[in-house]
């Protein structure tokens, strides 16, 4: 019986966060109540405070389970040896997760995108949790991407921070991904989503100051495509 009790436990807090994601994503931290999420999770409140102490509890742990990208994207690049080739596939990747993947494929990552942009505009708990995250799994292999590109003779010197680089490259791609986060595009760029990313990357290379022999030789757009669906 006590075995029984856990699992139903487990199952029921589970409940809770289905049922708080979309509610969180529709209308933000402070648009959402816990009478909102315990009625769609079929809980009463004082249920519901037994396995959250707090709506921010709640919030807070929900960045786990909305994020999917990031711990296989991690794990990929991880597998690849520095040089100018993971530095073009790491910036096809975020462009292509961000712009693509989000908008078409995934609706916990198109909830996650959407509980970032809310918290921007909100306490900045989750966006500022979201953006440590990537910090921390990626600054690393991004400084020795580019150390190995300027090795190559492949990325021209720079005085900008390779770190600023490439969060402006990040913030690029959320940006364009802001227009689209609706499901509808505020903004009409006349092409496919694939064709935005394309040439969204295409831009960002040249910002980042890969060389334009660089560019033509490692920015394969099919081939990097094919490398994104081996990871999933």
């Amino acid at each position: 019986m006590a075995e029984k009790t856990r699992i139903n436990a487990e199952e029921r807090r589970q409940r809770i966060i289905e049922a708080a994601k979309p509610l969180f994503a529709d209308f933000g931290f402070n648009g959402t109540s816990i009478r909102d999420i315990a009625k769609a999770a079929d809980v009463s409140n004082a249920l519901l405070y037994k396995h959250f102490p707090s709506k921010e509890a709640m919030y807070e742990e929900i960045l786990s389970y909305t994020d999917y990208i990031i711990p296989k994207l991690k794990r990929k690049l991880e597998e690849l040896e520095p040089s100018t080739q993971t530095l073009v596939f790491l910036s096809f990747a975020f462009f292509r997760f961000i712009l693509f993947e989000a908008q078409m494929v995934n609706q916990d990552q198109k909830r996650h995108e959407r509980l970032l942009f809310y918290s921007l505009l909100e306490n900045l708990n989750y966006a500022r949790k979201t953006l440590r995250r990537i910090h921390d799994d990626f600054e690393k292999m991004i400084k020795d991407n580019f150390i190995a590109a300027e090795e190559s003779g492949d990325i021209i010197k720079s005085e900008n921070n390779v770190k600023n680089r490439f969060w402006f490259m990040h913030h690029l791609a959320m940006g364009v991904n802001l227009c689209h986060v609706s499901g509808e595009p505020a903004f009409n760029y006349d092409t496919s989503y694939r064709e935005l990313v394309e040439d969204a990357v295409c831009f960002v290379l040249r910002g980042i100051g890969l060389t334009d022999r660089a560019i033509k030789k490692y920015y394969k757009p099919e081939k990097l495509e094919q490398q994104i669906n081996s990871i999933f």
